[in-house]
């Protein structure tokens, strides 16, 4: 009798539908990404991009294990391009320097802060931004050596003799 009970227990378990603890982490997993979800689309629908850009990296820094966080670090950039475009260098600099503070690793964020430092005629920093952004193999990586170059001849009378040097120190500066 007890076998056929212990039989019945089993199949009650298993038709009541409690499920084994890894698929209720499972679900709490996907819960997450579905917060987080929301929480970006919630963000990236904000119109003016320094206010997006403020809450996404509060997201990132908030979420730092986020299976949307290139998402989101993708449309920062999409904010950050939008304030260079409307030449907004004053909130594209202070913006942009946040972002390489809290992920220094990250070349393209170089790319908006040279770009927000040239907007402010620090020329020589915005050259140092580039090169970081050149020197690491990125989607901008070419755009970067492009601005920097122009940069450069511009203050160097046409010549790139000597940018090896910028390039060689960032090239430092990214890898240690």
């Amino acid at each position: 009798m007890s076998i056929r009970l212990s039989g019945v227990v089993v199949a009650f378990v298993l038709c009541a539908g409690i499920r084994p603890a890894s698929a209720q982490e499972e679900s709490a997993a996907d819960r997450q990404y579905r917060e987080d979800y929301d929480r970006v689309q919630k963000i990236t629908a904000v119109s003016d991009p320094a206010r997006r850009a403020e809450q996404l990296l509060a997201f990132v820094k908030a979420r730092p294990n986020s299976k949307l966080n290139d998402y989101a670090q993708g449309n920062y950039f999409v904010a950050l391009e939008s304030l260079q475009k409307a030449e907004n260098f004053k909130t594209l600099l202070e913006l942009s320097k946040r972002y390489v503070e809290f992920r220094p690793r990250v070349p393209e964020t170089y790319y908006f802060y040279g770009a927000a430092l040239r907007g402010e005629n620090r020329t020589g920093e915005a050259m140092e931004a580039l090169a970081k952004c050149s020197v690491v193999r990125n989607p901008i990586a070419r755009k970067a050596r492009d601005f920097l170059e122009f940069l450069y001849k511009s203050q160097n009378r046409g010549s790139l003799i000597g940018l090896d040097k910028i390039l060689k120190k960032a090239q430092a500066e990214m890898t240690h």
